[in-house]
C-alpha cells in the first residue's frame, strides 16, 4: 500500500525536518476533530491544507504534525512527515511514535471499516519495513492527555487497528495501554484541579468516572474512599505513599 504523496494533496514544504530514529514501539491515533463533509479526495487534500495552515502558519510548527494521514469514511492514506521524520502530535512520545490522523471528527463520525483497514495495512507495512517494532503498542492520544482525541468510535476500535489482532468479532484484542507514569509525574497531583495523563491512572485505578484527566472534587472523593479501604491517611492527596500502594 502506498501512500498518497504530498505533492498529490498540496502539501507546502516543511519549515524544516528532524530525521526520525526508527524503529518505533508506539502508535498513536488522533483525528482532526473538524466533521469531514466531502470525503472526495478534493475535499480531504483540501481539509490537510487547512491542517497545514492551522500547524504552519498559527502554531508556528514546521510542518503539519501527523506522520500520515486516513480518510475517515474513505480509508485513504496519505503522506504527511511520513516515516523518516519525526512527527509533532504526540507530546513527549514523538521520539518513539507515529501519529497517525483521521481526516474528520470520531466523536461525531463513525469510522468505516475501510479506515481500520487501511490504518492496520498501514502499521503492517511500518513493521515489515523496520520502522515499527512488531511488538509495538497502540494508542489514542487521550492515554497521553487530556483530551477526547481520537473520538468514541476511533478509540472504541484501536485494537482492530492492530496488524492480526481484534478482526473478529468473537475475539477482540486487549487494547495496549502505556505503563503508569513513574511518581515525579503524580506530584502535579497534590494541588486541585490538576490535569494530565497521569490523573487517567488514578481515576481508572480508583473507579472515578469520567476519566477525563481532570483532578476535580468526584476524583479526590474516589482517592479519599480508596485511601480509606487501603489502610492509608485519606486526604485526597496522591502522594509518593499512595502512588505507590496504587501502581508498585
Amino acid at each position: 500500500m502506498l501512500p498518497i504523496p504530498r505533492s498529490e494533496w498540496g502539501a507546502k514544504p516543511p519549515r524544516w525536518t528532524t530525521r526520525h530514529l526508527t524503529p518505533v514501539n508506539n502508535v498513536f491515533i488522533h483525528h482532526g476533530a473538524v466533521e469531514l463533509k466531502d470525503h472526495s479526495q478534493e475535499g480531504e487534500a483540501a481539509t490537510l491544507r487547512a491542517y497545514q495552515r492551522h500547524h504552519v502558519e498559527t502554531r508556528r510548527w514546521s510542518d503539519i504534525a501527523y506522520s500520515f494521514a486516513v480518510g475517515v469514511e474513505s480509508g485513504r492514506v496519505y503522506e504527511l512527515r511520513g516515516w523518516d521524520n519525526r512527527g509533532g502530535a504526540t507530546r513527549n512520545h514523538n521520539k518513539d511514535s507515529y501519529a497517525i490522523c483521521l481526516i474528520g471528527d470520531t466523536t461525531k463520525q463513525q469510522i468505516s471499516q475501510a479506515a481500520i483497514d487501511a490504518i492496520r495495512e498501514l502499521i503492517a507495512h511500518g513493521i515489515s519495513s523496520n520502522k515499527i517494532t512488531p511488538g509495538f503498542q497502540i494508542h489514542g492520544h487521550r492515554d497521553v492527555k487530556s483530551t477526547n482525541c481520537p473520538g468514541e468510535s476511533a478509540y472504541a476500535v484501536l485494537s482492530q487497528m492492530h496488524p492480526g489482532q481484534g478482526e473478529s468479532p468473537d475475539e477482540p484484542a486487549a487494547i495496549p495501554v502505556l505503563k503508569p507514569p513513574p511518581y515525579v509525574k503524580a506530584l502535579r497531583l497534590r494541588r486541585p484541579r490538576m490535569r494530565g495523563y497521569a490523573v487517567k491512572w488514578v481515576q481508572a485505578a480508583v473507579g472515578a468516572t469520567p476519566i477525563d484527566g481532570i483532578f476535580g472534587p468526584g476524583t479526590k472523593k474516589k482517592v479519599v474512599a480508596w485511601q480509606r479501604a487501603n489502610g492509608l491517611v485519606a486526604d485526597g492527596i496522591v502522594g509518593r505513599r499512595t502512588w505507590k500502594q496504587m501502581f508498585g
